[in-house]
């Protein structure tokens, strides 16, 4: 996982990612020594194919999660193709509690 962290990264400072303004804190929580790029709060394979699809990449990940999400691969890459955000599987910051309520 470590390989496909190292490319979120990478192709999300490329200027093709950059020029959207989205800020970092969209696709990964903050790291403890204050980096930007922490653990990821988007599934990673999703990242993968919407920055791929907007670099002109190709991607690993489509074909995987058309096969295990009924075409989400390919619904993530019609979005980016449509200039849209698609609304991305969220996960949990790491040690959250599930289910906990906020301000708990």
């Amino acid at each position: 996982m470590n390989d496909l962290k190292e490319k979120l990264i990478r192709w999300y400072e490329s200027d093709g990612i950059r020029g959207k303004c989205w800020a970092p804190r969209l696709f990964w929580y903050p790291a403890d020594d204050g980096s930007p790029y922490g653990a990821p709060k988007i599934e990673p394979r999703e990242l993968e194919v919407l920055f791929a699809t907007i670099l002109g990449e190709p991607s690993e990940y489509k074909k995987q999660l058309n096969d295990e999400q009924n075409g989400r691969g390919t619904f993530i890459s019609a979005n980016a193709k449509r200039h849209e955000l698609p609304l991305l599987t969220r996960l949990p910051k790491p040690g959250a509690k599930l289910g906990a309520k906020l301000g708990e």
